[in-house]
């Protein structure tokens, strides 16, 4: 039998036979008629094993629907034929990733006759592609980890400069009131010094000057003389008396005091000082808590206060107001007046002095509270020197809030109290005469005040032993004490001070009565004793009658 010819189409497959490239041809139902030597390498089956078999049978199971239903619609209505790319799957189970080309196939009558399709393997380009979308992948992830990194970084260095830049800056402000605290504490420590000196020299001029006067008619010329020395003398007593305020050591006689109470009384007296264009607004809180405090030196603090805020207003029209209340403050929450300390937590009772006057720069701000500093003219004594003074005494606060144009505020805090608790103050009662019989020891490092109150001693009947130092002291009292009444000590002498004297003399004779006198307030004074109690007390400088209504109400 003859070889039947063969067709055009036919033909053509047969020039495809050694190709390189896999083809196949499929007929109307999708069954592989013809396969090509490369085919079936590809797919790793003999020819017998291929022909006869629907096409998607070689395709991955989950695609295997997907290739039938193409090849339905392409044949039946032989629709535009596009590059497709699938998974095949070969008997030892690698799986081949192919790019498709397809082709219709007609016979010489140009009736459909199937499909010639051509594979392509991209499995290793595939792979290649998808090792290096992993790759791109995991750098972009990395480059996006690192860039968060980086940017968490930038965030916490740029916090950290400015936590750094803040640190900073609070520390050059902690510096410079540490500096200023610290310049007006040694201010506070001159002051004091020279405040207890001059006591000395007043106490002498004053109590010489009145037992002279004492010696002379009272119309004569030279009493009349010695009386305005006296006068002039007490006058230096009340700038001492500022000074030690300045210092925080003045003389406070405490006791219960309500801030509105005391405000509405001052401003009764400087209502008629001020100046009239000036309007006293008064805000009081009442049902407040007391201070301890010196009424009379709180009335000072308010005072100044007020009288600043008036003149601030210079001739123009304006406000001062005064407001009370009281507020809570945690521990070193409020700044304190002494340096390296912080007040404690607690209540603390406010008076706010504020106006709508000119206001002050930062440079002015810093020095408000030096000794004799003003805007106005010179001569106008302590002023917020003596505030600032009072206040460290009574272990209060201040705050200051001011700028050019906008006014001034200034809030003073004093801590209150619960149990309002009264310390009355020893009133000297008119010179009267007194005449004692006794001994008396007077210890003073001056001389001058010594010799004074022998003289004042004296001239009551007393007998008078002196010693000019604490080591002197307690020699005499060892010596004589069978035969000492009382004891009149100074409290600040060099070397032995008056409180060791004073432990030393009581340790010996527990009952003996002993005088305290000092430039400094009793409360200084009484923390020196370590609990015991003195018989009493005396401020310098005082007068002749001072000294002896002290000794006549404890003899």
């Amino acid at each position: 039998m003859s070889a039947r010819p063969q067709t055009g189409w036919q033909n053509a497959f047969d020039a495809l036979a050694d190709a390189p490239i896999p083809v196949h041809e499929l007929d109307l139902e999708g069954r592989v008629v013809r396969v090509n030597p490369a085919g079936c390498r590809l797919l790793g089956l003999r020819e017998d094993e291929i022909l006869g078999h629907y096409v998607w049978e070689f395709v991955v199971p989950e695609e295997q629907e997907k290739v039938r239903e193409r090849l339905r619609k392409n044949l039946s209505s032989v629709q535009p034929l596009d590059s497709t790319e699938r998974n095949w799957l070969r008997p030892d189970g690698v799986r081949l990733v192919l790019e498709i080309y397809s082709n219709y196939i007609y016979d010489e009558n140009g009736r459909l006759h199937g499909l010639r399709t051509f594979l392509l393997d991209v499995t290793r380009r595939k792979r290649a592609e998808e090792a290096l979308r992993k790759v791109q992948e995991s750098l972009e992830n990395r480059i996006k980890e690192r860039t968060a990194e980086l940017e968490l970084t930038n965030e916490f260095l740029r916090r950290e400069m400015e936590q750094r830049r803040l640190a900073a800056d609070e520390h050059r402000k902690l510096e410079a009131q540490v500096q200023h605290a610290q310049r007006l504490e040694s201010l506070g420590v001159l002051a004091g010094g020279i405040a207890h000196d001059f006591n000395n020299l007043l106490a002498s001029i004053m109590g010489y000057g009145s037992l002279a006067a004492m010696e002379l008619p009272e119309d004569s010329r030279a009493r009349r003389s010695i009386e305005q020395v006296l006068i002039a003398a007490k006058s230096a007593a009340d700038l001492t008396q500022q000074m030690l305020a300045y210092s925080g050591r003045g003389t406070f006689v405490l006791e219960a005091v309500n801030v509105s109470q005391l405000i509405e009384g001052v401003a009764l007296l400087i209502e008629s000082t001020i100046s009239k264009k000036a309007t006293l607004c008064l805000q009081l809180a009442t049902g407040l808590p007391c201070i301890q405090a010196d009424a009379s030196q709180i009335r000072q603090v308010v005072m100044n206060l007020i009288t600043n805020a008036a003149e601030s207003l210079a001739d123009a029209p304006g406000t001062v107001e005064v407001t009370t209340g009281v507020t809570m403050a945690g521990h070193g929450e409020l700044p304190s007046t002494v340096p390296g300390e912080a007040l404690p937590a607690g209540n603390y009772v406010y008076i706010e002095v504020g106006d709508s006057g000119c206001g002050m720069d930062e440079d002015t701000l810093t020095k408000i509270f030096d000794p004799f500093f003003t805007t106005k003219f010179t001569g106008r004594g302590l002023g917020l020197a003596a505030v600032l003074g009072i206040i460290r005494g009574h272990h209060g606060s201040i705050r200051v809030n001011s700028h050019p144009g906008g006014g001034t505020t200034f809030r003073v805090l004093f801590p209150a109290i619960t149990v309002p608790e009264a310390i009355q103050p020893d009133v000297p009662g008119e010179a009267q005469i007194w005449r004692g019989e006794g001994v008396v020891l007077v210890v003073d490092d001056q001389a001058a005040v010594r010799n004074l109150a022998r003289m004042i001693l004296e001239r009551s009947g007393l007998t008078v032993l002196t010693a000019e130092d604490g080591k002197e002291a307690v020699e005499v009292f060892i010596r004589h004490a069978a035969e000492i009444h009382a004891v009149l000590l100074d409290l600040n002498m060099p070397g032995m001070d008056g409180g060791e004297v004073f432990h030393h003399i009581t340790r010996l004779v527990p009952g003996i009565r002993v005088i305290l006198c000092s430039g400094y307030n009793e409360q200084d004074v009484t923390t020196k004793l370590e609990g015991r109690k003195a018989a009493g007390f005396l401020r310098k400088p005082y007068h002749p009658s001072e000294l002896i209504e002290r000794l006549r109400g404890i003899w």
